[in-house]
């Protein structure tokens, strides 16, 4: 399915440009629609009031900024683009989030970053949208991404539904790139199960998709997958990873497996998962 509906988060963070100038990116890449969606009642990264009606009025009055701006950034770059406000407390915005991003073929959130206030919130949020969107998620660092438009992806395949699920969805994007590499990562637990892996199958059906991938199959030694995951990013200079999300909607429960948790704390570059 091509992608020709985009929702990208705003918010305050220094990450925010960034974060922006890849949904402009994709939007021409795939000539897709985009909306600008961003919450009301998020207090200003900078705010140091702790009433609460100033809280909320500072809230509502950076929404409006937000998306002020997003829309004359995106008259610069030639694009036409939808914009949303949702308001609500914390709980609510992220499942009014959640019911807005199942319309869309992707959504863009940023990764939150623990030195930050919003922190918890914003962790909270993206687990929410993700679980519960039912839409492919794209991640975008705190820390800035290596390159944009992407070029390199890596997919870090197990064989698993979710990984499954998430290279599906990434097709449209995977399609446009320069190189595509498919990670496995042979620790004794993959061994176990390789004859589940199919990663040659899966580099062939990717080829009738117009995606020439190459697969490179790693022993991890004493180190763990995520950790592996990362070096094998640096050293293939990739742009973006691929890789499965795992877990229920029920918070009580486990939320991601720990290489996806890990991948999602660590993020050295843009992850495109789904759940």
């Amino acid at each position: 399915m091509a992608i020709k509906d985009i929702l990208v988060f705003l918010d305050d963070g220094a990450s925010n440009i960034e974060r922006v100038h890849a949904a402009f990116c994709l939007a021409k890449i795939h000539n897709a629609k985009l909306t600008g969606a961003t919450l009301a009642s998020l207090k200003p990264m900078h705010a140091k009031v702790s009433d609460d009606r100033a809280i909320a009025r500072m809230g509502e009055k950076l929404s409006n900024k937000l998306v002020e701006d997003f829309q004359r950034d995106a008259e610069q770059h030639g694009l036409n683009v939808k914009t949303l406000i949702i308001f609500g407390d914390a709980l609510t915005s992220a499942l009014k989030m959640s019911h807005y991003a199942r319309n869309y073929d992707l959504v863009i959130l940023r990764q939150p970053n623990p030195a930050r206030d919003h922190y918890d919130r914003l962790n909270v949020f993206a687990q929410k949208v993700m679980l519960l969107s039912g839409r492919p998620i794209l991640f975008m660092p705190y820390i800035g991404a290596r390159k944009l438009p992407f070029e390199k992806a890596m997919i870090a395949w197990d064989g698993t539904p979710a990984a499954s699920r998430a290279v599906h969805d990434a097709i449209p994007v995977l399609a446009t790139l320069k190189e595509v590499i498919i990670l496995v990562v042979e620790s004794v637990k993959q061994m176990h199960s390789k004859k589940d892996v199919l990663d040659e199958g899966l580099a062939a059906h990717l080829a009738n998709h117009d995606v020439q991938a190459r697969v490179l199959r790693v022993r991890p030694g004493i180190s763990n997958v995520a950790s592996v995951i990362l070096n094998q990013i640096s050293e293939n200079d990739i742009d973006l990873l691929v890789i499965g999300g795992y877990g229920t909607p029920t918070f009580k429960q486990k939320v991601f497996g720990n290489v996806t948790r890990s991948m999602l704390g660590s993020m050295i570059v843009p992850l495109l998962m789904s759940h």
